[in-house]
Order: structure tokens, then C-alpha cells, then sequence
């Protein structure tokens, strides 16, 4: 049995990754999904979140801040089709602390229902890139 699997995370303009993981977790809509080689085939639907690859059995990892999109597995490979997707050292911790700030502003500010669903899609992405950087979303 193999023991890891192949992921690809693409957007609309590049893949962001493509490499061979252990196991990953997945945002999705009942909580966050794990995923480990031999996995059943699969469609899901991906929440902005934070994606987690545990590259090999060292603990070495990957962290990544991705938008909303599909995850779908099958035959040891992992497809995620994502709106947006960041790698760690490509986050501006700062950039993405005042989107957090600004999402939070809006959300006690704000009466739409749609607005308001906009403002927690942003916040949620804004929090899962801190953390993808490493840091705690406060």
C-alpha cells in the first residue's frame, strides 16, 4: 500500500502546488477534512481555511491559505481547485492582520445578509493566512 499521495492545488493562474504529501486537512463545510494515502474517492466542497500537508513522516509540513473551491480525490491523488491559494512565505503577515482588522470592522458595522457573508468569507481568509504564515489570528 503506498504510504503518501500526490496533491495539486490549482487556481485560475498557476498551480500552486504540486508534490507528494502523507497526509493534508482540508476546510470544508462540516469541519476540516483529513485526507491520507489509499483515501476513498471523493468530491467535496473547500471553505476558505487553512490547508495543512504533512510532506513526509519527519513532520515536515506545508502550510497554505486557500479560498473557496472543490478538493477531489481519487486514485491516490488529491485535486484542489481553489479560487485563491498562498504558500507561507508568501504571506504579508502585516497586509493580512489589517484585512482581518477591516473584516472584523464590517462585520459589527454591517446589516446586509449578503454583506455580512462577504465580510465572514473575508475574515476567515484573512485568519487562515496568519496562520498559514505561522502566526496566531488574534
Amino acid at each position: 500500500m503506498a504510504r503518501s499521495f500526490k496533491v495539486i492545488i490549482v487556481t485560475p493562474d498557476r498551480t500552486a502546488f504540486e508534490g507528494e504529501a502523507v497526509s493534508a486537512t482540508f476546510p470544508g463545510s462540516a469541519g476540516y477534512l483529513g485526507v491520507w494515502a489509499n483515501h476513498a474517492p471523493l468530491v467535496a466542497a473547500v471553505l476558505p481555511g487553512l490547508v495543512t500537508l504533512r510532506l513526509d513522516d519527519a513532520g515536515n509540513e506545508q502550510k497554505l491559505a486557500v479560498g473557496a473551491g472543490f478538493l477531489e480525490i481519487s486514485d491516490n491523488v488529491v485535486n484542489l481547485m481553489t479560487d485563491t491559494c498562498e504558500l507561507s512565505s508568501e504571506i504579508d503577515v502585516a497586509r493580512a492582520q489589517k484585512a482581518l482588522e477591516r473584516a472584523r470592522a464590517r462585520l459589527t458595522s454591517m446589516d446586509m445578509d449578503l454583506d455580512r457573508e462577504r465580510a465572514r468569507l473575508a475574515q476567515s481568509r484573512a485568519q487562515a493566512r496568519i496562520k498559514a504564515a505561522g502566526r496566531g489570528a488574534r
